[in-house]
């Protein structure tokens, strides 16, 4: 669990220099992923819950990207957003 907070934290600074949410979302899910199956989670369950971690997190980091000239909106998103790390 704290392992996806400190992703998340580093790939909202990476979204920041690079403008690129879907290389920020693609990172995400691909290290929930991993993270399924080294825990051992069923392939089938690892794959479904990647997809709705990726879409989750497209979601937030597009959000994030769009929002980035507006201070008080990007922080509520960013703040709000963290609930994606618990999925």
């Amino acid at each position: 669990m704290i392992i996806k907070f400190i992703l998340l934290a580093a790939l909202v600074r990476l979204l920041l220099a690079t403008d690129k949410p879907f290389l920020c979302s693609g990172i995400y899910a691909g290290v929930a992923f991993l993270l399924g199956l080294i825990f051992g989670n069923p392939f089938l369950v690892v794959l479904i819950h990647a997809s709705i971690s990726f879409l989750l997190a497209s979601v937030y980091f597009w959000s994030l990207d769009k929002l980035d000239g507006s201070e008080v909106l990007w922080w509520l998103v960013a703040i709000v957003g963290i609930v994606i790390g618990l999925v």
